[in-house]
C-alpha cells in the first residue's frame, strides 16, 4: 500500500512539472501569431483494493492538447477573407476617387467647362489670334488631364495585376507550406509548435483566397476554396493556383467535326461565351453571346436574341470590345458548339490531370472566388478600374469624334493648300465601312463639299462628292475628287493609309459641308488626333498655324467665306448643351452629365466599399476576439494556474516526505 501511494505521489509531482511547463509555455506564446492555449489531458491511473476497499491510483498526463475552437476559426476565417477583400478594394477606390476629385478651379469638368466657353470667346471674334491662342490653351489643359487621368487608372490597372500574380505566387508557397505541416503533424501530433504554424499559414492563405478548412482525425487539415469545390491541400496533396493570360476554351458537341480554332483580339472585363444556334461553315453558322456562362443571352431591344456569324479576320465580329474571328476550318460548325473567351488575365485552378478551372471572381458566374485579398483585386479591376477607364474613353472618343465633325466642315483664317488626315485606313480598296479606320463605322451616305481658289482668292471650282460607304472605297472617293477637281486640287492615299489633298501652285482649297462625316473619319481638316482618353492630342495642323482653328464656314450658294463668319465655333459651342448624344452606348445624353455620370460612379463605389470595410472590420474583429476567448492566451489565467500547480508540487513532496516516514516507521517495527 506505502508502495503505491509513493508512486502516486511522484506521478503527481511529475504531473505537475509538467503543467507548469505548459503554463509557462503558453504565456511565452501569448503573442505569437495563429498560437492556441494547451491543456493538460489527464487520465486516471486505475485503482487497487486493500481489505475491501477501493483506492485510486492517481492520474497521468496522457498529451498536451491545442485548444483550437474549430467552429469559431471556420467563423473567424470568412469574416477575415471578407475584410482583405474590402481592405484591398477600398484602397484603389480612395486613389481613384482622389483623382476625379472636382474642384471648383480645377478637375475634369471645369477644364471641360472651360475648354467650350474658349470657343463660345472665338466665336464672338472669329478673326482673333489672342482668342485662338487661348482656345489652344484651354484645350491642352483638358487634353492633360484627360491624358494623365487615363494614364493613372492604367497604372492602377498595371498595379493591380502585378499584385495578383504576386499574391498567388505567395498563396501557392503557403499551399506548400501547409501541406508539409500537415505531414510534420501526422508524425508528431503532439508537437502544438507545429499546429501554431499551420493555423497560421492557414490565416495567411485566408487572407488571399476565403479557405474552408475540415480538421481530420488524424491532425491533417483539408483545405478547399469556393465553397469547398476546389481542393487545395488534402493531407500531403497540393493543387495550386495559376495566374493566367486571355485565353479561350472549346466544348463541342459530340457529333461536332469542326476543325478550326476561335481568335480574338482586344479586352474585355466580360467573359464572353458563344453556343452556334446553326451548323454551317465559318461565316455563315450563326452564334449568340452570353456574359454570365450561358445563363441569359445578349438580347435586342425587343428582347429577341442577337445573332452573329464570324469568319476570317477580314470578316471579324467585335462583340464588346472583342474582335472574334475563325481560323483553319475545314468543316462545318455544329449546333451547340460552344467556346469561352476570357480577354484578360484570369485565375485557374490547377487540376491534378493538369487542366485548369476557371475561378476567376465573377458577379455573374457561380463557382468562382469571392472573398480575399486576390478576390478583391481583380473586382477592383473588373468592376471599378476598367469600367472607369473604357467610360474616361468614351467621353474622349464622343469629344473628339463630335468636334472633328464639326470642325472638318468649317474654315480658318487661312485656306488650306495641301492637308493630310491623321486617321489611317488599313485598305484603301476596302469599301470604306471595311477598310479600317478607326471610325469607319460613323461614316455615313452623303456627300462633302470642296471649293477651290485661284491666286487672288476667286473661287475656282465648287462641287460635291457622293460617298456610299457599303460601295464605295477610299480609293474610288479619291479618285472622284481627282476627276472633279484636278488640276486645281489633287487627292491621294499615302504609304501609311492617310488621306492626302493638296492643291496646284498659286490655288487653295476650302472644305464644305460634310453629311457623309468621311473628312472627320479621315482626320482631313480637324482639331483632334486620338480615339481615347490617352490618345487624344492636338491636330499639330492646328497647333502650327493657328489659323487652320476653324471658326467659319464656306457659303455654299457662292463659294465665299464671309468676313466674322462663327458657324463651326458656335456649332461646337452647341455641344457643350446638346443633351442628344450618344456616349459610351448611352443615348440622349450630354458631355456634363456622362462625365457627371462617371465622377459619380467612382464616389459611390468608394463609399460604399468604405461602409462595407467597416462592417467586415467589425465582423472579423468580433469573432477574433471570441475565438481568442476560447483559445487564445490569458496570462492572468495562466498565472493562476502556475500558483495551483506549484502548491500540487509542493503537496506532492509533503506525501512523498509522509510517505517516506510511514515506511521507516514500518521497517523499525520489524
Amino acid at each position: 500500500m506505502l508502495n503505491s501511494l509513493y508512486s502516486l505521489a511522484t506521478d503527481s509531482m511529475a504531473n505537475a512539472q509538467v503543467s507548469i511547463n505548459n503554463a509557462s509555455n503558453n504565456i511565452a506564446n501569448a503573442d505569437t501569431a495563429g498560437y492556441s492555449r494547451t491543456e493538460a489531458v489527464y487520465e486516471t491511473s486505475g485503482s487497487t483494493t486493500y481489505n475491501g476497499v477501493t483506492v485510486g491510483l492517481g492520474a497521468t498526463i496522457v498529451n498536451l492538447e491545442s485548444q483550437l475552437n474549430t467552429f469559431l476559426e471556420a467563423q473567424y476565417l470568412a469574416a477575415y477573407a471578407e475584410l482583405c477583400y474590402y481592405d484591398t478594394s477600398l484602397n484603389y477606390l480612395d486613389q481613384m476617387n482622389s483623382l476625379f476629385d472636382q474642384e471648383e478651379d480645377s478637375g475634369l469638368n471645369y477644364l471641360l467647362n472651360e475648354n467650350w466657353l474658349a470657343w463660345n470667346e472665338l466665336s464672338s471674334d472669329p478673326t482673333s489670334l489672342a482668342a485662338r491662342e487661348a482656345l489652344l490653351g484651354d484645350s491642352e489643359n483638358l487634353i492633360y488631364e484627360l491624358n494623365n487621368t487615363s494614364e493613372q487608372i492604367e497604372n492602377a490597372i498595371d498595379t493591380v495585376e502585378s499584385e495578383i500574380a504576386s499574391q498567388v505566387s505567395e498563396a501557392n508557397e503557403l499551399i506548400d507550406q501547409i501541406a508539409a505541416l500537415n505531414e510534420a503533424i501526422v508524425a508528431d501530433s503532439d508537437n502544438t509548435q507545429l499546429i501554431a504554424e499551420r493555423t497560421q499559414a492557414l490565416r495567411d492563405l485566408d487572407a488571399l483566397v476565403e479557405i474552408d478548412v475540415t480538421y481530420k482525425d488524424n491532425g491533417e487539415v483539408l483545405v478547399d476554396v469556393v465553397n469547398g469545390s476546389y481542393p487545395l491541400v488534402d493531407g500531403d496533396e497540393t493543387h495550386y493556383l495559376k495566374y493566367a493570360a486571355a485565353t479561350s476554351t472549346d466544348s463541342l458537341v459530340s457529333s461536332s467535326t469542326y476543325d478550326g480554332e476561335i481568335s480574338f483580339s482586344g479586352s474585355s472585363a466580360e467573359e464572353i461565351t458563344i453556343e452556334f444556334v446553326s451548323s454551317g461553315p465559318d461565316g455563315t453558322a450563326q452564334f449568340k453571346v452570353s456574359y454570365d456562362g450561358g445563363v441569359t443571352w445578349e438580347t435586342d431591344d425587343s428582347g429577341n436574341e442577337i445573332l452573329y456569324t464570324a469568319d476570317d479576320s477580314t470578316n471579324s465580329v467585335t462583340v464588346d470590345g472583342v474582335e472574334i474571328w475563325f481560323d483553319g476550318g475545314t468543316s462545318d460548325h455544329a449546333e451547340g458548339d460552344q467556346y469561352t473567351i476570357v480577354a484578360k488575365s484570369g485565375l485557374y485552378w490547377e487540376a491534378g490531370d493538369g487542366s485548369l478551372v476557371n475561378v476567376t471572381p465573377s458577379d455573374d458566374i457561380s463557382n468562382r472566388l469571392e472573398s480575399g485579398s486576390i478576390a478583391g483585386l481583380f473586382d477592383t479591376r473588373d468592376q471599378d478600374l476598367v469600367p472607369t477607364l473604357e467610360n474616361l474613353d468614351s467621353l474622349a472618343e464622343a469629344l473628339i469624334w463630335e468636334t472633328n465633325v464639326a470642325h472638318s466642315q468649317g474654315t480658318g483664317t487661312e485656306p488650306h493648300t495641301a492637308i493630310t488626315g491623321t486617321y489611317a485606313a488599313d485598305d484603301s480598296s476596302a469599301t470604306l465601312e471595311n477598310c479600317g479606320l478607326y471610325f469607319a463605322d460613323r461614316i455615313e451616305a452623303g456627300e462633302f463639299s470642296l471649293v477651290t481658289y485661284d491666286a487672288d482668292g476667286n473661287v475656282s471650282i465648287m462641287d460635291t462628292i457622293t460617298v456610299d460607304p457599303t460601295t464605295d472605297s477610299l480609293d474610288s472617293v479619291v479618285a472622284q475628287i481627282n476627276a472633279t477637281f484636278g488640276p486645281d486640287l489633287s487627292a491621294g492615299v499615302n504609304a501609311d493609309g492617310q488621306l492626302e489633298l493638296s492643291s496646284a501652285t498659286d490655288m487653295s482649297f476650302e472644305m464644305g459641308e460634310d453629311t457623309s462625316c468621311l473628312m472627320a473619319a479621315c482626320g482631313v481638316n480637324t482639331f483632334y488626333t486620338g480615339t481615347d482618353a490617352g490618345t487624344i492630342n492636338l491636330n499639330d495642323y492646328v497647333v502650327d498655324n493657328v489659323g487652320h482653328i476653324n471658326c467659319g464656314a464656306v457659303d455654299l450658294t457662292d463659294g465665299t467665306v464671309a468676313s466674322g463668319s462663327n458657324d463651326t465655333a458656335n456649332a461646337i459651342y452647341a455641344l457643350s448643351e446638346a443633351m442628344t448624344l450618344s456616349i459610351g452606348g448611352q443615348d440622349g445624353t450630354s458631355f456634363s452629365d456622362y462625365l457627371a455620370a462617371i465622377v459619380s460612379d467612382v464616389g459611390s463605389a468608394a463609399s460604399s466599399a468604405e461602409i462595407a470595410q467597416a462592417s467586415a472590420s467589425s465582423n472579423a474583429e468580433f469573432y477574433y476576439d471570441q475565438q481568442q476567448s476560447a483559445s487564445g492566451v490569458n496570462v492572468d489565467e495562466e498565472l493562476v494556474d502556475l500558483t495551483k500547480y506549484q502548491n500540487q508540487y509542493e503537496a506532492c513532496a509533503k506525501i512523498i516526505e509522509v510517505t517516506q516516514t510511514l515506511m521507516q516507521t514500518a521497517l523499525s517495527l520489524v
